[in-house]
């Protein structure tokens, strides 16, 4: 599981805080070789932070968030709010899915949340 701080600093540290990076949520399913592999993504277009649950809910309700929106959305809050797990949402039928790592591809300016069923 990755928190709020572990989110900022990979951004900062990956792709310089930079604003115009597309975010994915990619799902890995492990294969019978205990490697994981990729079974597909999809772009975020919500980002919430529930401080009742102390969480950053990334999900795909509306809009169309960039790393500007994610960066926003997270440089305002305080010192607490930096250990909220990110988690992403599905929809409120799914359970929550919490974020295992994340990654970046430069030449199509994407970074990526990578999310796993079996956590």
């Amino acid at each position: 599981m990755k928190y709020i701080i572990d989110m900022i600093d990979d951004i900062r540290e990956n792709i310089q805080n930079s604003n115009d990076y597309i975010i994915l949520a990619m799902l890995l399913k492990e294969d019978e070789n205990k490697n994981y592999q990729n079974a597909g993504q999809k772009i975020i277009t919500s980002i919430e932070i529930d401080h009742d649950t102390k969480k950053l809910l990334l999900g795909f309700i509306d809009g169309d968030a960039t790393t500007k929106e994610l960066l926003e959305s997270v440089n305002a809050l305080d010192m607490k709010a930096m250990m909220y797990e990110v988690v992403v949402k599905i929809s409120d039928k799914h359970p929550l899915m919490p974020v295992i790592g994340f990654g970046e591809n430069h030449e199509q300016k994407e970074y990526t949340f990578f999310v796993s069923t079996l956590m």
